[in-house]
C-alpha cells in the first residue's frame, strides 16, 4: 500500500496541468506512503490516506491517472487497507514500535473456572 501511495504521488508530477493543488497531493500522497513504509506515525497516517480516498473517490480530488490502479476499485481497496493498518497499529519492524515500545496483549489463565 506504501507503495502504491509513493507511485501515486508520482502520477501527480507527472500530471498535464501541474498546478499547485497537483503539487500539493503529490507532496502529501509521497509522505503518508514514506511514513507508512517506515511505520511512523502510524494510525494517524493511515486515517490521512483514507480521508484522502474518500476524496478521491467522492471527486474532491483529481485522480492523477488514467491506470488501472488509479480506478474507484484500487483507491476503494486502498482506504479499507489504511482502515485495517489504523485499527492493527504499527507492526513489529517500524519506527513506532521502536521509540513507544511494542503493545502485546496478555490474556490471563483463568484457573479459578470450575469445571463440571
Amino acid at each position: 500500500m506504501a507503495c502504491s501511495l509513493i507511485a501515486q504521488s508520482i502520477g501527480y508530477v507527472q500530471m498535464p496541468n501541474r498546478s499547485l493543488v497537483a503539487w500539493g497531493l503529490a507532496a502529501l500522497t509521497f509522505a503518508g506512503g514514506a511514513f507508512l513504509l517506515i511505520g511512523l506515525m502510524t494510525p494517524f497516517m493511515a486515517v490521512l490516506v483514507a480521508a484522502g480516498g474518500v476524496a478521491a473517490v467522492l471527486s474532491w480530488i483529481p485522480l492523477p491517472g488514467h491506470a488501472l490502479s488509479y480506478s474507484y476499485p484500487a483507491i476503494l481497496n486502498l482506504i479499507v487497507l489504511s482502515i485495517a493498518i489504523a485499527l492493527l497499529g504499527p507492526g513489529a519492524f517500524s519506527l513506532d514500535a521502536r521509540m513507544f515500545g511494542r503493545r502485546e496483549i496478555t490474556i490471563p489463565s483463568s484457573r479459578n473456572v470450575s469445571r463440571p
